[in-house]
């Protein structure tokens, strides 16, 4: 392509800035991203007080994706005097962590990795999109201009060639770069292959004094009970429950069902299904039982990716992407996920 080739991105959340910002790096010059809010995008997965980091995933290729993020905590750990990977029984855990006072029922084994953290998420992702602001790429947030109600595709060769937002406007472009996550499917019919899950998360308020005893808990991720983070400086505790939930529609227009983001900036007075909160208060209660009885306040591994996902995707649009990783992201025809119905939790 050649740099001042006009690129549109539908979607500005993790993928979308990280692929802008990568192609304004190279060089590119007429780069336009459409959100419906300012960034960070409150819709935005990505879009976070906190996230966690780390690069020990099951898959080879998505464990070396996420080494640049965690670039020298290796380095840095050692010079600090951390231990390596050690694996904890939950006598183990309270004795290192007093403030642990819970029996852990079903931690039974778990592994410390000290080179993993959090990072600020939301925040990461705003110095993102200022980052490739100042590099020439324009970002359309305004909700009724930002906000894509249909794809254009060229009736020829079925490539993306702009979009129109919910203000009418006709956003035409020589590519057009689907990056909606969660509302891809109510862009684009994906023959079954995608389907939006989510996350419950919830907060609990600390006192001052309860934020200075609490900041020495360590991040705790159970991939079947779900996951604890320190507090922030202003006291905010988070966990979250690990099992997904679906909110699976019917599109009247084209009768495809899919599943549909349902958030709190759309129903702001919704919160979590009664069984996942109950859940998530018996977790809670295994960990951190003097908490489990807080007032709750509402609001998954694509952000530990920012710095560096843009890179492959730009490598992909120039042509030059190793063929073993384009393998991971191309289209599955006749590949489908299982449909499940809105609020039943998924049982890996």
């Amino acid at each position: 392509m050649d740099k001042d080739t006009r690129i549109i991105f539908i979607g500005g959340g993790c993928f979308g800035i990280s692929t802008a910002y990568h192609l304004a790096q190279r060089g590119y010059t007429s780069i336009r991203v459409l959100d419906r809010y300012p960034p960070p995008s409150c819709e935005a997965t990505s879009t976070d007080i906190s996230k966690i980091i780390r690069s020990d995933y099951n898959e080879p290729f998505a464990a070396n994706l996420s080494k640049p993020f965690v670039g020298g905590s290796i380095e840095t750990c050692k010079k600090l005097g951390v231990r390596g990977i050690e694996r904890l029984t939950p006598e183990m855990i309270r004795s290192r962590f007093p403030v642990v006072t819970g029996n852990l029922e079903g931690w039974n084994s778990s592994v410390w990795n000290p080179t993993a953290g959090w990072a600020a998420a939301g925040q990461a992702l705003e110095r993102m999109a200022n980052a490739a602001m100042e590099k020439g790429v324009q970002y359309i947030s305004v909700e009724t201009k930002g906000h894509v109600r249909q794809i254009i595709f060229d009736e020829s060769t079925g490539q993306c060639k702009g979009a129109f937002t919910a203000d009418g406007t006709k956003h035409e472009a020589y590519l057009g770069i689907l990056a909606a996550g969660a509302w891809t499917p109510s862009l684009l019919d994906m023959h079954g292959q995608l389907t939006a899950k989510g996350h419950a998360v919830a907060y609990i308020q600390l006192t001052p004094a309860e934020t200075k005893y609490y900041s020495s808990f360590p991040i705790k991720d159970n991939l079947e009970l779900g996951y604890f983070f320190p507090p922030q400086e202003d006291g905010i505790f988070k966990m979250a429950h690990s099992q997904f939930i679906t909110n699976m529609q019917t599109n009247k227009n084209s009768n495809i069902t899919t599943s549909i983001p349902h958030t709190f900036v759309q129903a702001p007075n919704d919160g979590l299904p009664l069984e996942i909160e109950a859940q998530m208060r018996r977790n809670l209660r295994r960990v951190l039982p003097e908490l489990a009885d807080r007032p709750f306040c509402y609001t998954p591994h694509g952000f530990t990716f920012l710095p560096v996902i843009g890179k492959y995707v730009a490598a992909l649009l120039e042509g030059t992407l190793a063929p073993h990783i384009f393998s991971k992201w191309q289209w599955r025809a006749g590949q489908k996920v299982e449909v499940k119905n809105l609020a039943h939790m998924d049982p890996e």
